[in-house]
């Protein structure tokens, strides 16, 4: 339930923030804004996804690899050096996992936080 209101809670604020920066910045720069706001909603998703499926190593890699593939989209649409190295940073926690759980080990619940730390940073490049 936690889970639940924190992503609605992320992607409200996301749409507050994007609504702001549209109306104060030119229409190109406000489409950044926007789909930089939207890798951090997504990112949240994408994370409390993997909180449900940490029991399962199978189910936990393909979370890790959409994590994975959200990033590496992420670093080619947006144009900011601060995002691209908090996703780059947070790329590889991810891909360490990636390896762990393709080794058929559990991810640690604990990591999870780190990836949510990760995702926080992001949204925070996002409107710094």
């Amino acid at each position: 339930m936690f889970r639940a209101h924190r992503v609605v809670r992320t992607s409200v604020a996301a749409a507050a923030i994007a609504a702001a920066l549209f109306t104060a910045t030119s229409c190109s720069e406000a489409q950044k804004a926007i789909d930089c706001i939207e890798l951090g909603t997504q990112l949240a998703n994408d994370i409390s996804n993997l909180q449900g499926v940490l029991n399962d190593p199978q189910a936990a890699s393909e979370s890790l690899d959409n994590i994975a593939d959200t990033l590496k989209k992420a670093t080619e649409d947006i144009d900011s050096q601060e995002v691209n190295d908090a996703a780059s940073e947070l790329l590889a926690r991810v891909e360490s996992m990636s390896r762990q759980a393709a080794a058929g080990e559990l991810p640690a619940a604990d990591t999870v936080s780190l990836l949510q730390a990760g995702a926080e940073t992001i949204t925070n490049a996002c409107t710094s």
